[in-house]
């Protein structure tokens, strides 16, 4: 039968007693205390129970001489661990077994501890950047991408690239990138794919504008190229059947980010004899063939001109197995889904690689793929479970949060804006003429201003009605512009032959200037995305940018996108955009 519980009565006789006490709350420095007190009179019970008397020659150690290690270990319990000497006094029991039949007398620990040098031990506290490469541990590699601001999933993901020499990129190409082209360090898109992109793993790159994704996938293009058989480089891919097969492919959304992307290809192309053929819509199709006579190695294209240039046979994929796709998710928001299932239709299999002698002669078991994108949308994933194996995702940043190098500027018109396609609203030109005075008062004339609006009539009206004002030195570019002026248009702007770029959304990707110190968005753009890109085209490259948005109740439908915008990137939010009505209603919604 088990005990009875204690009655209530006797609990209160025990409490007026005193046998029970409240507890009480002890500090470290008394526990320490109250546990040495405990394992000295345990020592002590012991040596009674041993009748053993502690020699006269041995000085009595006060508690708080305790050596701190014995009081965490306790004292190991196995024999080893402990000096079998006679010190320890004649034994009580005398047990009747033989020396021989002692099975801890040749006990050997798997591991021992010297504790003489435990306070000698050193903790590695260097950070990441003062230690070899060898010598990273998991936890600097954390500290690294945390650093960087690099996030990834995916499984396996290969380490970043702290620095061009420690990684495997060919020699000559980190010549001309260093030497040459003076990129001294890499961008964090930079560090986190050209590692995995190295080791012929498919990437999934998220990240802004203005990050340095070009050469992210460029440098892994070339080293490719390099790595590709000579002989067949050299012989085969020179004759005639074979001049028109690309080895490489690159996919953008626009002519003007096509373009900026073969420039900078061309940079590393000319020296290591590489040919690279642009094929976009505005160019004579007579001016691709020209150009693909002496073979290509790489094509920068158009999905659109590109199916056409396909089914013309004018460029040929069947040894192409490398593709690039730069901002993904505008060439979906353009239309290019189905051309770009038409232009996979033509690409290679990865079981084409198996079946015939090319994976001998490219060196790869499967078919590269290499995708950029600012946002991963349904379609994006979609592409990506089609068309990618086990691609690894990289984050950069806070993608779709506030840049922190841009100062944004916002006017509210509420409803008294009264824009329309054939005529200007005076109460926008004011602020803008005002905006840009000060702007380039404050820069002392040397400055460089995009000025983005929704409508090709507009872009016009604008370019008049600041001519007028003493801005005679702007540019026009949109869609009904032809390919050549647009060109023109752009090179004036980047040399500086004139300061204003006036242009609706067909320049916010794909323009690369370096120095653009102030972006306005004369009319909000219609979809939340395209604001990040307009604003991108400032504060690149580490350099700081400005940009002012002109707004009325017209774009009340992206406020919402706006203030989340500001918010999750700390950015104070105007507070007409707090108290309008389109933000209460999404927020009771959300």
């Amino acid at each position: 039968m088990s005990k009875r519980p204690v009655s209530v009565e006797e609990l209160l006789r025990l409490k007026n007693e005193e046998s029970i006490s409240q507890p009480r709350f002890l500090s470290k420095k008394e526990r320490k205390r109250l546990a040495k007190e405990k394992l000295a009179k345990e020592e002590q019970e012991k040596l009674n129970k041993a009748n053993i008397n502690p020699p006269s020659n041995t000085i009595k150690r006060p508690i708080e001489e305790i050596d701190d290690f014995h009081l965490n270990s306790k004292r190991s319990k196995h024999p080893a661990s402990f000096n079998n000497t006679s010190s320890q006094g004649p034994k009580k029991f005398n047990f009747e077994w033989k020396a021989e039949d002692d099975t801890s007398s040749d006990y050997q620990p798997l591991i021992s501890y010297d504790i003489g040098t435990i306070d000698s031990i050193e903790i590695d506290d260097k950070h990441w950047s003062a230690k070899p490469l060898e010598q990273m541990t998991l936890r600097d590699w954390r500290i690294f991408r945390e650093d960087y601001s690099i996030t990834s999933k995916g499984g396996n993901i290969a380490n970043p690239l702290r620095s061009w020499d420690e990684s495997k990129i060919p020699s000559n190409i980190i010549k001309i990138l260093t030497n040459e082209l003076k990129y001294d360090e890499p961008t964090p898109i930079q560090r986190a794919a050209i590692p995995i992109a190295l080791s012929e793993r498919d990437v999934v790159g998220v990240a802004e504008t203005g990050s340095g994704k070009t050469i992210a996938f460029l440098l892994p293009l070339l080293s490719y190229l390099t790595k590709i058989d000579s002989n067949y480089i050299k012989y085969e891919h020179t004759q005639e059947i074979n001049r028109n097969k690309t080895l490489g492919l690159i996919l953008a959304p626009t002519r003007e980010l096509a373009l900026q992307i073969s420039k900078e290809a061309e940079k590393f192309g000319k020296q290591l004899g590489f040919n690279i053929v642009t094929i976009i819509g505005g160019h004579q199709y007579e001016e691709s063939i020209h150009a693909i006579q002496d073979g290509v190695h790489i094509v920068v294209a158009t999905p659109g001109r590109l199916v056409d240039s396909l089914e013309r046979g004018i460029v040929n994929l069947s040894k192409c197995y490398y593709l690039i796709m730069d901002e993904a998710d505008k060439m979906i928001d353009m239309g290019f889904e189905k051309p770009l299932q038409s232009i996979m239709s033509y690409l290679p299999a990865s079981e084409d690689l198996i079946n015939s002698n090319d994976s001998l002669i490219f060196k790869v078991k499967k078919r590269i793929t290499l995708m950029f994108t600012a946002t991963i949308s349904p379609t994006i994933e979609k592409i990506t479970k089609n068309y990618l194996i086990q691609p690894g995702y990289l984050f950069i940043g806070t993608v779709g949060e506030a840049i922190d190098n841009i100062d944004q500027h916002f006017e509210y018109l509420g409803s008294n804006s009264s824009e329309s396609l054939d005529e200007l609203d005076p109460i926008r030109q004011n602020k803008l003429i005002t905006t840009l005075k000060q702007h380039s008062k404050s820069f002392n004339s040397e400055f460089s201003i995009i000025i983005f609006a929704n409508y090709k009539k507009t872009c016009e009206s604008l370019s008049n009605f600041l001519s007028s004002q003493g801005f005679s030195k702007n540019s026009v570019i949109h869609g009904s512009k032809s390919q050549e002026f647009r060109e023109r248009a752009i090179k004036d702007f980047r040399n500086g032959t004139s300061n204003v770029l006036i242009a609706t959304d067909i320049a916010a990707r794909g323009i690369d200037v370096p120095n653009v110190s102030l972006v306005v968005n004369y009319q909000m753009s219609k979809k939340f995305d395209e604001y990040i890109h307009r604003i991108g085209r400032t504060g690149r490259a580490g350099n700081y940018g400005i940009s002012y948005t002109i707004l009325d109740d017209n774009d009340s439908e992206v406020f919402p996108d706006l203030k989340r915008f500001l918010s999750k990137g700390g950015k104070k939010c105007p507070d007409w955009l707090l108290r309008h009505e389109s933000t209460r209603v999404q927020f009771l919604k959300d």
